[in-house]
C-alpha cells in the first residue's frame, strides 16, 4: 500500500468482539447482564437489543445494498465526527505527518488534526467573493516538495455549502499518491449536483472502495434525521479500513442507532424525498430574504449564510430571546481588514440558518423583520452625511478674523473639535474669540453667523453621502438625523431633500430642556419617542462618540475632520474613513 498508518497503529491488532447472531443463544459469554428492565428501555426496541453488545452485520448488507459497494468497504463510526477522529489517529504521525484544509471548514476537522498531533496543518482561504473552495491554492499545497500526508475537506462543506466537484478530488487522488484525501459527505443528501439521487452512491464513494487514498464519509445526522442517535459510515478499500479498525473502539455505534437505521434503511426514498423538500424550503427561505434585499450565500446544504454585518451577535440574540436559535458565525463586531481592504475573516458578519418547517422559517422572517424596525440608525449631519468645510467652517473662520484681526491657524478649528464640548460651530466660534481676549456674548455671533453661513451653505455645502447610502439603509432599519443644527440652519439648506429619508429629524430646541452634545439628550429622546432598545449613532466628532455611549448606542465616527485615534478615544468602537462604508458595515 502507497500509505501506511503511524508506527503504532501498524503495531495493534483490532479488537475481536463477539461473532455475529449470539442474540438467539443464552448468552454467558462476554459478561452481559441478561436481566432486563424492559419498561425502561426505549419504547419498541427488543429487550435483548439493549442488553447485549450490538451486532451490526445486518445494518452493514442494507448499506451496502443501498449504495452498491461490499459490506468489507463500509465501516460504522458513532457519527461522522468519529470518523474523522479515527482516520487522523490512524494515519498521522505525531510531529511528523502534515496536512491541508480549507478555512473555515467543519471545526472538528483542525481539532482532530491538533489532536492526533499533526506537525503541520495548512489552512487554505476560501475564495472570499463566493466562499468556494480555492482550488489553485490547494493544489499550491499538495504539489509543494514532501506534499502533505493528509488533505481533510467536506463536501458540501459546512458553514460556507460549498462543493468540490468528483472529477477534481479524483484527479488530485492521481496526480497526488502519497496524500490521503478524506472527503466528508455529511450533507450529501441536500447537495442539487451529486451523482446519486437523493444522497445515494456517488462516483467518490465508488471510488473510495478501489483507489488507497481516499476515504469517504457519510453521516446519519443530518439527511436522515438520527442526530441524536450518532450513526456513521466510512467507505474506503477493505485494506485501508482495516488499519482504521485498530484504532476503533469496541462496540462504537450503539443498538438503539443501528435498530433504528434498519427501520430508515427500508424508507430510504421517503428520506430522500424529505431532504429534497427541506432543500426546497431553504429556497424559499433564501428569496425571501433576498427579497429583503439580504445578502445570503446559498451553499448545497440545508444551511445559508446570512450577512448582517455589524449586527450578526445583536441579531443573534434577539432571536434567541425570541425562541429562534440560529449560529453566529463573525469572529467579531468590527470587521477586520487586511492590506487590500478585505475581510480578513471570510464569515464576518454572516449568520448560519438551517431550514426549518415552513412555521419555522416564517417565526424566523418575522423576528428578523421585527429586529430590524427595533434597531435605529442615527445620523449626525455636518461632518458625517455633509461636507461643511466651506460653509460651517468658513463662516466660524469669517467671524473669529472679523472680530480678532487674526486668521485661524492651520487645523486650529478641529483641533478645539478634539477637545471635545465644542460640537456647535458658533461655541466653538465663541470659544475661539475668547482665547484671543476677544469678548462677544455668544446671542451676538449667532445674530451675525446664521445668515452668512446661510448665504455659503446653499452654494457649497455637499453631499458625503452616495445615492443609494441612504435608502437601502431605509430597507433594513429606520433612520433619523440628530443634529446640532436648528431649524432655522437645517430646513432652508437640506430639509427638502432629507426630510423624505428620515423618520425625523431632531434639529437644536426640538426637545425641550434638553442639553446638546456631547449629552446624550437627543438620542435618548429618539429612543424614547420611538421604543427604540438598540442603535447606532454615526458622527465625526468628539461629542458625538461621547453622546452616543452615553445613550447605549453604538458609536461609529468617520474621520473626515478629526484623527481615528482621537475618535477612539472618545468612545468610537468603528472608524470609517467616509460615511458610505456603512453598506459594508450593515451588510446593505
Amino acid at each position: 500500500m502507497a500509505i501506511l498508518p503511524k508506527k503504532s497503529v501498524q503495531e495493534i491488532e483490532a479488537y475481536k468482539g463477539p461473532s455475529e447472531g449470539r442474540l438467539d443463544y443464552i448468552r454467558l459469554d462476554f459478561g452481559e447482564n441478561t436481566s432486563h428492565v424492559p419498561d425502561l428501555y426505549p419504547e419498541g426496541l427488543p429487550p435483548d437489543w439493549v442488553s447485549a453488545y450490538p451486532e451490526y452485520g445486518k445494518l452493514l448488507g442494507k448499506l451496502a445494498d443501498l449504495y452498491g459497494i461490499t459490506p468489507q468497504n463500509l465501516l460504522l463510526t458513532n457519527g461522522s465526527d468519529e470518523g474523522l477522529f479515527l482516520v487522523t489517529h490512524t494515519f498521522i504521525e505525531p510531529g511528523v505527518d502534515s496536512a491541508v484544509i480549507s478555512r473555515p471548514c467543519f471545526v472538528v476537522m483542525p481539532q482532530t488534526l491538533k489532536l492526533a498531533g499533526a506537525a503541520e496543518i495548512v489552512e487554505v482561504p476560501v475564495v472570499f467573493d463566493d466562499l468556494s473552495f480555492d482550488i489553485a491554492g490547494i493544489e499550491k499545497v499538495l504539489g509543494r516538495p514532501g506534499g502533505v500526508k493528509m488533505a481533510m475537506f467536506a463536501t458540501p462543506e459546512n458553514p460556507t455549502g460549498a462543493v468540490l466537484d468528483s472529477a477534481v478530488v479524483l484527479d488530485w487522488c492521481k496526480r497526488y499518491p502519497d496524500t490521503l484525501f478524506v472527503i466528508d459527505e455529511a450533507y450529501i443528501e441536500f447537495a442539487v449536483g451529486n451523482d446519486g439521487l437523493g444522497g445515494g452512491r456517488d462516483r467518490l464513494m465508488i471510488a473510495a472502495c478501489e483507489l488507497d487514498n481516499l476515504i469517504v464519509l457519510r453521516t446519519f445526522s443530518k439527511g436522515w434525521a438520527m442526530a441524536g442517535l450518532r450513526l456513521g459510515i466510512m467507505v474506503g478499500k477493505p485494506e485501508m479500513l482495516a488499519w482504521i479498525n485498530r484504532s476503533r473502539s469496541p462496540f462504537n455505534v450503539n443498538a438503539a442507532a443501528v435498530w433504528t437505521a434498519l427501520k430508515m434503511l427500508d424508507n430510504a426514498e421517503a428520506v430522500w424525498q424529505n431532504a429534497r423538500e427541506i432543500y426546497q424550503r431553504k429556497e424559499q427561505l433564501v428569496d425571501a430574504l433576498r427579497q429583503r434585499n439580504f445578502q445570503v450565500n446559498n451553499g448545497q446544504s440545508n444551511c445559508l449564510l446570512l450577512s448582517l454585518g455589524c449586527n450578526a451577535k445583536l441579531a443573534t440574540d434577539y432571536l434567541q430571546s425570541n425562541g429562534v436559535l440560529v449560529r453566529n458565525r463573525s469572529a467579531s463586531v468590527v470587521p477586520v481588514l487586511d492590506s487590500q481592504g478585505r475581510h480578513s475573516d471570510p464569515l464576518w458578519g454572516m449568520v448560519r440558518v438551517s431550514a426549518g418547517t415552513a412555521a419555522e422559517n416564517e417565526k424566523f422572517l418575522e423576528l428578523l423583520d421585527r429586529f430590524n424596525r427595533s434597531y435605529a440608525v442615527m445620523f449626525d449631519l455636518d461632518g458625517t452625511l455633509v461636507d461643511t468645510s466651506a460653509s460651517f467652517d468658513a463662516t466660524v473662520e469669517t467671524i473669529v478674523e472679523r472680530y480678532s484681526g487674526s486668521p485661524l491657524a492651520a487645523g486650529e478649528l478641529n483641533n478645539l473639535r478634539a477637545e471635545g464640548g465644542f460640537n456647535d460651530d458658533w461655541v466653538a466660534a465663541h470659544e475661539l474669540l475668547r482665547r484671543r481676549g476677544v469678548e462677544k456674548t455668544l446671542k451676538e455671533i449667532v445674530n451675525e453667523a446664521t445668515p452668512l453661513y446661510l448665504q455659503l451653505a446653499v452654494e457649497h455645502e455637499a453631499a458625503y453621502f452616495d445615492e443609494d447610502l441612504l435608502p437601502r439603509t431605509r430597507e433594513r432599519h429606520p433612520m433619523f438625523i440628530v443634529t446640532g443644527r436648528t431649524r432655522q440652519e437645517y430646513d432652508p439648506v437640506w430639509g427638502s431633500r432629507l426630510d423624505p429619508l428620515f423618520e425625523r429629524v431632531y434639529c437644536l430646541f426640538d426637545v425641550p430642556g434638553g442639553k446638546p452634545k456631547p449629552a446624550p439628550d437627543y438620542l435618548l429622546k429618539v429612543k424614547e419617542d420611538y421604543g427604540f432598545a438598540d442603535g447606532v449613532y454615526v458622527g465625526n466628532s468628539v461629542d458625538d462618540m461621547r453622546a452616543a455611549r452615553e445613550a447605549g448606542l453604538a458609536a461609529i465616527a468617520v474621520t473626515t475632520t478629526l484623527p481615528a485615534e482621537t475618535l477612539r478615544e472618545a468612545g468610537a468602537q468603528m472608524v470609517l474613513s467616509s460615511v458610505n462604508e456603512l453598506k459594508k458595515v450593515f451588510c446593505i
